[in-house]
């Protein structure tokens, strides 16, 4: 049941509404509190902390891999819906740094970062100019 629940969380990440209710009662057909204890037991965390870290971890990847310019469309893409500031809240506060901290934390300097209205952009400094 739990690798179902987890399998499910995977394949409906950007959906802003879900959650471990509609997953035990529409998907599963279960009982949500039986749902709930029952993956608590054999995870040893609450779902609630388990979607906000997995949201985070693909975050993380598509802000890496550059898969989108914008933070709004990564707060989509991991199912924060259209709010960008919520996001990169979330973000902040299970990472300890902003996700255009984060962008230059991972590449390191000869990256500049524009973090606006919830739109970051990144400019190569001199790097392919040599």
């Amino acid at each position: 049941m739990t690798q179902q629940i987890c399998d499910y969380v995977n394949e409906h990440l950007s959906d802003p509404n879900l959650t471990l209710k509609r997953i035990a009662e529409q998907h599963l057909f279960m009982n949500t509190d039986y749902v709930s204890k029952k993956f608590q037991k054999e995870t040893g965390t609450r779902f609630s902390s388990y979607l906000t870290d997995v949201r985070i971890e693909r975050a993380k990847q598509l802000l890496v891999s550059a898969e989108s310019d914008k933070i709004q469309t990564i707060a989509e893409q991991v199912g924060c819906g259209n709010s960008p500031q919520y996001f990169s809240q979330l973000f902040k506060k299970k990472t300890g740094m902003t996700p255009s901290s984060y962008i230059a934390r991972i590449h390191g300097e000869g990256w500049d970062f524009l973090d606006s209205i919830g739109v970051w952009a990144v400019a190569l400094r001199n790097t392919r100019s040599k």
